[in-house]
């Protein structure tokens, strides 16, 4: 009888143990999987530093931080996509991304530290998870979206088109933001649409506060947008004219400011004392 009892009792042992090591097994699995694909991705030249996953949030939940030359960046979505259907179930991915720049020397230089720290959370990723928030915050979009450069302490995210938004709106919270990070340059990339409107005055051809702001405004629009060139209502076309008229006055001091901050300005049509410079313009033909 006392066999029986015992054998009873090993048996209802076994079953949990048993559940709990299939599900170990499973887990395990599943980390080795996506670290398998992370570093697929990523190239042999990264490194995947942090990795964790909560296997009890509801869609799972993958945490890693990868240190990547810059040239190897991956979009998170596209990851995000992949480790689904590796895994075979939904996942939510929060992937920081810490780029590095072209050369051994850098890379083998952090491969050395990661090493010494060993598997310890990473102070500094933690700070960028939270900068990565605070700006697709303001951005309204996901923080996924947003790209950390640890190397030259740079955040850039393009920014959703917020409801009654103006290009000078987000040049306003790229400034609120990056004032809220000390040490970091925030890059804000707004939606294409309509630059301010410089204003002159009456038979006046000098840039008020208003006229600067609105041109500084447009030039970080262009920056942001990658276009070197802007078109300057009313600018002459080849040499400047010995006497120039109004408008012609008007957009050399425009162009003047451009040329100032590395724009280059481009002719375009007159339009009166009120106008917006005009973007997607090419180069007048030698």
């Amino acid at each position: 009888m006392q066999t029986i009892v015992l054998f009873l009792i090993f048996v209802v042992m076994a079953v949990p143990l048993g559940i709990s090591l299939n599900s170990i097994g499973r887990e395990a699995v599943a980390v080795s999987q996506a670290r398998s694909l992370l570093t697929d991705r990523f190239g042999e030249e990264a490194r995947v530093t942090q990795l964790d996953l909560d296997f009890a949030a509801d869609p799972l939940v993958v945490r890693a931080v990868v240190i990547t030359p810059r040239g190897k960046m991956q979009k998170t979505p596209i990851i995000q996509t992949a480790l689904t259907e590796t895994l075979g179930r939904p996942i939510r991915l929060d992937l920081d991304q810490i780029l590095l720049e072209p050369g051994a020397g850098a890379l083998e230089a952090q491969r050395e530290e990661l090493r010494q720290a060993g598997e310890a959370p990473s102070p500094d990723a933690q700070r960028m998870t939270s900068l990565a928030k605070m700006i697709a915050l303001v951005t309204g979009v996901s923080a996924d979206d947003v790209t950390i450069d640890r190397d030259h302490r740079r955040a850039t995210a393009a920014a959703a088109a917020l409801p009654g938004a103006t290009i000078s709106t987000y040049r306003t919270l790229e400034a609120r933001a990056e004032a809220e990070t000390e040490g970091w340059s925030v890059v804000i990339v707004p939606p294409q649409g309509p630059l301010p409107e410089v204003a002159f005055g009456d038979n006046v051809d000098t840039l008020d506060a208003g006229a600067q702001a609105a041109v500084a405004t447009s030039i970080w629009a262009a920056r942001r947008w990658n276009m070197p060139l802007l078109g300057v209502p009313g600018l002459p076309q080849g040499n400047v004219p010995t006497s120039p008229n109004l408008a012609q006055r008007r957009a050399l001091a425009i162009a003047a400011v451009m040329r100032g901050r590395g724009l280059t300005p481009v002719p375009a049509p007159p339009a009166g004392q009120r106008f917006a410079l005009v973007t997607g313009v090419t180069a007048p033909a030698p």
